[in-house]
């Protein structure tokens, strides 16, 4: 989110810096599904995520560099007991101009010959979504930003905010460094809330592990696949490359909470991996066959409503953006244009007024218009 920023911010002609612990990428970012997709249950949602897509499918027109977007398509499906949630769904995705069709099991199953729907009364599909290369994708923003004139700093971590009188007077860095500036936008990832709490802004953000498995496609499975809602067998899934499948759970409890904001061990018990390929199996009866090549984990930054938090925060002249909730990366073309226009003009912009910090303490958090299935606790959206 933060080379977005950045990108969008040296495109107005905005003196930028733009300051990575690591190297651009090395975080979550590049551990990002970086599935890019409208199939979102909230017209909010729905929106950034169109306009986002539009973006990454002319990314090398406008940043001069690739971020492999890969249209595939998108399919999920329904059960009868759930087929009113889902045509409010449907017609959700229609009313903001998504290119949605319905079609039948047999017609999913022509569209995607490997896919088991019988158990499906009908079946959503979006012939525009696709997937990125989440670290080509960062690198890409952050290069166009140096041509139009930002700064980027590698290797150099961030330890606090200078603060006087209310106001931001800088940043502090490693050796006691400082960037000096009016106006900061935190976009650290899970670092966020804790720079933000130092700094007086407190965040209603929890850390919620992810886990993603790679399994190799068998001999005979065809085609690449399309990217895979299936919400009765907890699993979303996409190609990766030209022979693998990526697949992680659907339904990630914001609940089930970890204490860090890094794991100790990034890596996937191999009983992940056999019930990740188990439960894909029932929906792609030949990834029986799968062979596990590979997974990681790590922790998405949570907000009580799942949806982020894009708003001025704590002292005048600091601005954060948290709380993805796994959803930042697709996103984050479109709200690194929203945020640059925040930024530069200190005037929020009206498509990120329902993502304002106070809406949990007014009470108001974000809910889904048409959620789908209906009857589901609460989890990612």
């Amino acid at each position: 989110m933060g080379a977005s920023a950045a990108f969008h911010l040296a495109r107005r002609g905005e003196q930028v810096f733009l300051l990575e612990k690591g190297h651009v990428a090395s975080g979550a970012t590049g551990h990002s599904g970086a599935i890019v997709r409208q199939h979102y249950e909230s017209r909010l949602g729905v929106r950034l995520a169109k306009a986002s897509l539009a973006f990454f499918q002319r990314f090398e027109h406008e940043t001069g560099a690739s971020c492999d977007f890969r249209t595939t398509g998108f399919l999920s499906g329904t059960r009868r007991r759930d087929l009113r949630a889902f045509d409010g769904l449907f017609q959700l995705l229609k009313s903001e101009g998504v290119r949605v069709e319905r079609l039948s099991p047999g017609e999913a199953q022509s569209e995607e010959p490997q896919m088991e729907a019988s158990d499906y009364a009908t079946v959503i599909h979006d012939p525009d979504a696709g997937y990125a290369d989440p670290i080509a994708t960062a690198a890409g923003f952050a290069s166009a930003a140096t041509r139009a004139g930002a700064v980027v700093l590698e290797g150099v971590p961030v330890r606090g905010m200078v603060v006087r009188k209310n106001r931001v007077l800088g940043v502090r860095l490693g050796g006691g460094k400082v960037v000096s500036t009016g106006r900061v936008l935190l976009a650290a990832g899970n670092w966020t809330p804790g720079l933000a709490k130092a700094a007086g802004a407190r965040l209603p953000i929890r850390f919620v592990k992810g886990q993603v498995v790679v399994l190799r496609r068998p001999t005979g499975f065809g085609a690449a696949p399309k990217i895979h809602f299936d919400f009765y067998g907890n699993t979303y899934s996409r190609p990766e490359g030209d022979k693998d499948v990526l697949v992680g759970y659907m339904d990630t409890d914001p609940r089930k909470t970890v204490r860090q904001h890094q794991l100790a061990e990034e890596s996937v018990a191999t009983a992940t991996a056999h019930d990740l390929r188990k439960r894909l199996a029932k929906r792609f009866p030949i990834m029986a066959r799968a062979q596990p090549r590979g997974g990681w984990a790590g922790v998405y930054d949570v907000t009580p409503d799942s949806y982020p938090i894009v708003d001025r925060a704590g002292p005048k002249g600091l601005f954060v953006a948290a709380g993805f909730s796994g959803h930042g990366f697709k996103l984050s073309p479109e709200i690194g244009r929203l945020l640059a226009e925040y930024v530069a003009t200190d005037r929020r912009p009206e498509a990120l007024q329902e993502l304002r910090a106070s809406r949990f303490e007014e009470g108001v958090p974000i809910a889904p218009e048409a959620p789908f299935p209906a009857k589901r606790g609460p989890r990612l959206p």
